[in-house]
């Protein structure tokens, strides 16, 4: 799977890279800001998207413009998930501090979660947050609609 990393904090950028690269993923680049994740947009096939960057609580526009732009799939890398609100796109959540292992299983969860229909992602619409130390990821009370990546 070919994953972008949307991230301003470098150490944390080249954990989840290295996480990905030991899965046998490619990692098509790292983000620090909208500009840099939508001019990466079309080489991924998934991104992890911190919600806080240094230019504010943007993560979640630049999710969405990933997913209804690109049909990239989103899984949120965040500190505080309550920052997220009502994550009616029902993207996987993974919680700061993280593993290798809560990076894997994430999107190992997301790619369960999808199949690729027509070159896009058709999501279930269920959402997972996963928790370093996680060995049984519990589906979240946050239920959202099914939904086509278009």
């Amino acid at each position: 799977m070919r994953a972008l990393i949307v991230e301003d904090e470098c150490v944390i950028a080249l954990d989840i890279e290295a996480a990905l690269l030991a899965d046998g993923h490619q990692v098509v680049g790292i983000a620090t800001c909208e500009r840099e994740a939508l001019e990466l947009a079309n080489e991924a096939d998934l991104a992890f998207v911190d919600v806080r960057l240094a230019d504010g609580l943007t993560g979640p526009k630049i999710a969405q413009k990933l997913e209804k732009g690109f049909g990239v799939a989103v899984i949120y890398v965040t500190g505080n998930p309550d920052l997220i609100g009502d994550n009616e796109q029902g993207f996987e959540i993974v919680t700061k501090p993280h593993t290798k292992e809560s990076i894997v299983e994430a999107l190992r969860v997301e790619a369960a979660r999808h199949s690729p229909v027509s070159g896009k992602w058709k999501s279930s619409g269920r959402t997972t947050t996963i928790s370093a130390g996680a060995d049984d990821p519990k589906p979240s009370t946050n239920q959202s609609r099914s939904h086509d990546r278009e």
